[in-house]
């Protein structure tokens, strides 16, 4: 439910809300938030034999980042079977909760597996007296948490551009619209004190400005801008955000519609794992996937454009693996090589 009057009237901070099957519990006595481990189905996301991360240890992993004077890339293949996350990296495990946010995902884990990575989501469902499309849920995100990752350095725009590549599976057709990977990019070197809105990670950095976009099964792609306090545009195939040019957003015509991959329940992660490139600019934001433009917004006005700190401050970049569960539930994220501000060497 990502249109219609009342996604607007709250500022344009919600979601989508169709339902989907889910096929890993979580134990009644995670509820609290302690650790969560139920070996008997595989984590939304995950085929079977799979269990959630925390059922298994971790192990060390090499270090496989490649530096730039202002760019990163990591393909990370260091050869990991079930590996921490290297130190060359900040993770941010269940941030909303850490901050005693009104959230019901309680436990998140970031790890290393097979050459690519994984993030594990662990949702109780939804309070008692919090039903779908109340407008708590829509106001509070009770149901909505995650996890983030960026790497350990900051970026600049060059020549007033930011570019940021990663791979993930975001079509995973078991998701619906309830599961998805999203890219922050703002000053703030970590969530901060206050929270803008609950829906979306780029909501975990309220006093900062940030941008953020999310990659949902549905394969409408969707960026919000904020100042430090509030969304400032949405962009997506059904709002421009007052842009003067628009394209995509949404698998409407072919090339797009080819170019995002879709996967069933039973198909490898890797069967539907895509290269999508975000390309930021003060007036303009375009995305493409497998090197197809997807969704381009040219020419945003002055209320709408990206804040000048962006631009002209060090910003850091943020991994986000989120979702919104309203049933108990393990979510599995699966993203592979990232590139920030990659040279031409990198982005093969």
């Amino acid at each position: 439910m990502r249109t219609g009057a009342l996604a607007l009237v709250i500022g344009l901070v919600v979601g989508s809300l169709t339902y989907v099957g889910i096929t890993q519990r979580v134990t009644t006595a995670s509820r609290g938030g302690g650790a969560a481990c139920d070996t008997s189905s595989a984590p939304l996301g995950a085929l079977p034999p799979a269990v959630a991360a925390w059922c298994d240890g971790l192990g060390a992993s090499a270090d496989t980042a490649v530096r730039t004077e202002d760019g990163w890339s990591d393909a990370f293949a260091g050869g990991a079977v079930h590996g921490t996350m290297p130190s060359s990296y900040r993770v941010f495990e269940s941030p909303r909760r850490i901050a005693s946010r009104a959230t019901t995902i309680f436990r998140t884990e970031h790890f290393l597996h097979n050459g690519h990575w994984m993030v594990d989501i662990a949702g109780s469902g939804a309070p008692p007296g919090v039903y779908e499309g109340s407008a708590k849920d829509f106001f509070t995100g009770p149901n909505n948490g995650g996890g983030l990752m960026r790497p350990d350095a900051a970026f600049h725009f060059e020549s007033g551009h930011l570019i940021v590549e990663f791979d993930a599976s975001a079509g995973m057709t078991v998701y619906g619209e309830r599961v998805w990977p999203e890219i922050v990019v703002t000053t703030a070197p970590a969530p901060s004190a206050s929270e803008t809105n609950g829906w979306y990670a780029a909501g975990l950095f309220g006093g900062y400005p940030a941008v953020g976009c999310a990659f949902p099964a549905d394969r409408l792609s969707e960026c919000r801008i904020y100042d430090d306090a509030k969304i400032t545009a949405w962009l997506s195939a059904g709002s421009t955000g007052g842009a003067k040019a628009v394209f995509g957003g949404a698998p409407a015509t072919e090339p797009q519609r080819s170019a995002w991959h879709l996967c069933a329940p039973t198909d490898p992660d890797a069967q539907c794992r895509d290269r999508f490139r975000v390309d930021l600019s003060r007036d303009a934001i375009t995305i493409s996937v497998n090197g197809v433009p997807y969704m381009e917004h040219r020419g945003l006005p002055k209320a709408a454009q990206l804040p000048d700190a962006l631009l002209s401050t060090p910003v850091y970049v943020y991994f986000a693996s989120w979702a919104y569960l309203i049933e108990p539930a393990v979510a599995r994220v699966h993203w592979g090589r990232i590139a920030i501000n990659p040279s031409p060497l990198l982005m093969r």
